[in-house]
């Protein structure tokens, strides 16, 4: 049985409700067995016993927040079914009729309405498919392996990965510029309308590229911030720019779904954003410089966020 989209009825009070939770209850029902006439004859008797085709075990109990009257659900149906081998009619429990042997086959069934957790479920969800698609037109793990490698292994030194962030680099200014092939990396740079801070990290990481390029070059350690502080911050941009059409500051609880708090929704949200964006780029100092700032500038961030 599929979970009605509709509010519960009361039978008591007739108030109509969005259920907080369905509750299992184990319960074991006795069968009220339908008996014919008991008919006695010498040496024995006869009486015809019927089961019920179907049998109940288990409830889903919730209650009405009005009144307190409480209503149950089955949980389980049994139906009967033939065995199809008879020696195990005392092993299953299984009963006899009309020469053939039965069993009750039990199926669990769907809560019959939903209730809370289906509807906040359902409004989460259906805001962080909205983000993910939007995170995965940016190929993120294209950019946080190479980092990741940077700073995890060794043998990947900051040569290496400049030479990698700065080929992935030209690759998505290509993508966003036209006639990219009659411009130089500066001009695309240009035309991205990055925000200025940006811009100018990004043309001096392209300075660094064909200073390392053209001559024997050893990077220090204020060029490996640049470097860091550039990819850090284009990770930023790429992220908030796919994300402000979402207009996530925005979100509107619909009338159906008017008994959720918006701040549980953003909670989720930022839950959300820092596992997807945590196992793609694995910056340092994560949540505190990188995540942080990025709720706040989509207007996500709620005070109680400790992940």
């Amino acid at each position: 049985m599929k979970k009605k989209r509709e509010k519960v009825n009361c039978p008591v009070c007739s108030f109509k409700f969005i259920p907080e939770s369905f509750l299992y209850e184990k319960t074991g029902f006795d069968h009220v067995v339908t008996k014919g006439e008991l008919i006695e004859f010498p040496n024995g008797n006869h009486q015809l016993e019927l089961k019920p085709f179907t049998s109940l075990r288990g409830s889903l109990v919730t209650y009405c927040p009005q009144c307190g009257y409480l209503m149950k659900f089955a949980a389980e149906v049994g139906r009967k079914e033939i065995l199809e081998d008879p020696s195990l009619i005392k092993k299953l429990g299984s009963i006899k009729e009309f020469g053939k042997v039965y069993k009750y086959q039990f199926n669990s069934t769907e809560k019959p309405y939903m209730d809370y957790s289906d509807y906040f479920i359902e409004k989460a969800d259906n805001i962080k498919k909205l983000i993910k698609n939007a995170l995965d037109e940016v190929n993120f793990e294209q950019w946080g392996t190479s980092y990741k490698k940077w700073k995890e292994d060794k043998s990947v030194d900051s040569f290496k990965f400049l030479i990698h962030f700065y080929s992935t680099l030209v690759d998505y200014l290509d993508s966003q510029v036209e006639d990219y092939t009659n411009k130089s990396v500066a001009q695309k740079i240009e035309e991205l309308n990055l925000p200025k801070n940006l811009e100018i990290l990004t043309k001096n990481v392209n300075d660094l590229r064909n200073k390392v390029a053209h001559e024997v070059y050893e990077i220090d350690e204020t060029e490996e911030a640049l470097i860091e502080s550039t990819f850090t911050q284009f990770m930023r941009y790429l992220i908030v720019k796919q994300l402000t059409p979402l207009n996530l500051n925005k979100i509107e609880i619909e009338q159906e779904y008017d008994f959720i708090e918006l701040d549980k929704i953003k909670y989720e949200i930022q839950e959300f954003l820092h596992v997807y964006l945590g196992k793609l780029l694995p910056i340092k100092e994560f949540y505190d410089l990188f995540l942080t700032p990025l709720f706040e500038e989509l207007g996500v961030k709620t005070p109680d966020y400790n992940p």
